[in-house]
């Protein structure tokens, strides 16, 4: 990865963070303008959130978010890009493994999970590559 490994860490950290607080805001907003303010409790929650629209919806929030954070992620590193992009990655399909099988897994759709588990590493890959990019061609 980075020679530095307390930037490698912090890189992963950071690109994780990134990915998981847009999502969770982007989420919310989403479930927030759909049922015309604050949603109460979980079960409002996933009633919004399982509406079909509200499922792509959430799918493409998080795909952003995903390029986001692998974007972060490498530039936080500075070097060696894709590698830390994918650690953070690595790290966010087990933590959706984990609220998969945890509590609350059940009120998202199984295909749902397994898009998001899926969709996570070439989002991810794909804004490491767009920083990659951007600082060989000097312009970051």
């Amino acid at each position: 990865m980075n020679s530095n490994p307390v930037r490698s860490i912090l890189a992963v950290l950071a690109g994780f963070v990134v990915l998981s607080f847009v999502a969770q805001v982007m989420e919310l907003a989403l479930a927030g303008t759909v049922s015309g303010g604050d949603v109460a409790g979980y079960e409002e929650y996933f009633a919004v959130m399982n509406r079909p629209a509200m499922q792509a919806a959430r799918l493409g929030a998080y795909v952003v978010a995903a390029v986001l954070g692998g974007y972060v992620a490498a530039r936080v590193a500075g070097l060696a890009e894709m590698p830390h992009a994918l650690a953070a990655a690595a790290l966010q399909v087990l933590t959706l493994l984990g609220g998969m099988t945890g509590e609350y897994g059940a009120f998202t759709p199984r295909w749902l999970w397994a898009a998001l588990i899926v969709g996570t590493v070439p989002a991810m890959l794909l804004g490491a590559a767009v920083r990659a990019r951007a600082r060989r061609a000097g312009t970051a």
